[in-house]
């Protein structure tokens, strides 16, 4: 019997609310923290982030038995608790309705990586919403 093994890697994009630029130095330190948390505790040794002051990028495998919404609410979770314990008394972060997200093939992971770890100067040139049109979102 054949046994095959897949992996769903998805690139998700988070976006404050409005868009306003929320995300200062204290909360992007909590929100990297977290992140990087995050891709160890799935084992995702390829997985990466970046933090900017209105949006993250997150690149993770999803695992099988957590659904992309399961994970979506965790993640949620997992930020406002960490920005409550580390003592932020502004440490709520509102978040757009639904995240941006797609998938992300295996013999694109390596550029796919690139390019979000290059996010700070990726939108010195490209704003957020260009590069989500780019992505047809």
């Amino acid at each position: 019997m054949s046994h095959s093994n897949s992996e769903i890697w998805i690139h998700w994009v988070f976006v404050t609310k409005d868009w306003k630029p929320l995300i200062d130095s204290s909360k992007r330190e909590v929100l990297s923290q977290t992140l990087g948390n995050i891709i160890q505790e799935l084992g995702n040794s390829h997985g990466t982030f970046s933090v900017l002051n209105d949006h993250f990028h997150l690149l993770i495998k999803l695992p099988f038995n957590i659904s992309p919404k399961d994970f979506e609410n965790h993640l949620k979770l997992q930020i406002q608790e960490n920005l409550e314990s580390s003592g932020d008394k502004d440490g709520f972060l509102d978040w757009e309705r639904k995240p941006y997200a797609y998938s992300v093939s295996l013999n694109q992971l390596t550029a796919e990586k690139n390019s979000i770890q290059r996010q700070d100067f990726k939108h010195q040139k490209v704003s957020l919403l260009e590069e989500l049109k780019f992505f047809g979102m």
